[in-house]
């Protein structure tokens, strides 16, 4: 039975490595804290960065002239196809300039952007977190200082998560510096 082989593998190649998933909000993603915490995990692990954007992406939608509204379960509600087109593009170019900041370091960058078919779905990065929570043996979300609070209540029912505050910010504009250095 081809099912069978599924029990005969085994359960992890490098028992030294942990699957480590970042979460890291849009406002902090070139702060030096998270940019070499994430460094010094990609050393042993294989880590998967979640990239968020939410400001960014309500401040292209107003610029659009669109009305930024937001669920509390789900976050920001889209309701056309042009205001996901314009979440997409935004994760995305994030994203992008996440992976570049990263290339050689081992580190995987995802949008928090699904598609069920062909129907585009830009998710809450925090909800993304909590549909990846089993299969990484550690996540930690970086957060702005005046957001610790709400999101550790956010994730007060998931365990394995750490939710760390962060106050700096540095900008991807940055002349001279480097994902390497320590700033």
């Amino acid at each position: 039975m081809v099912c069978s082989a599924i029990l005969k593998l085994p359960r992890r190649v490098n028992v030294a490595s942990k699957n480590v998933l970042i979460k890291a909000s849009g406002d902090v993603t070139w702060s030096s804290e998270f940019l070499n915490f994430t460094r010094r995990k990609a050393k042993d692990n294989y880590v998967v960065v979640i990239c968020g954007g939410g400001t960014k992406v309500s401040k292209e939608l107003k610029a659009a002239g669109y009305e930024v509204r937001f669920d509390e379960n789900h976050g920001r509600i889209t309701e056309t196809l042009t205001e996901r087109r314009i979440a997409r593009d935004v994760l995305e170019c994030e994203a992008q300039k996440l992976e570049d900041r990263f290339v050689g370091k081992g580190v995987v960058v995802l949008p928090p952007i699904l598609y069920a078919g062909s129907v585009l779905c830009h998710i809450n990065a925090d909800n993304l977190v909590k549909a990846y929570y089993l299969g990484f043996d550690e996540i930690y979300v970086f957060t702005r200082q005046d957001r610790l609070d709400a999101k550790q209540e956010s994730f007060r029912s998931y365990p394995k998560v750490q939710v760390i505050g962060v106050i700096s910010k540095l900008s991807i504009d940055t002349p001279g510096v480097s994902i390497g250095e320590e700033i």
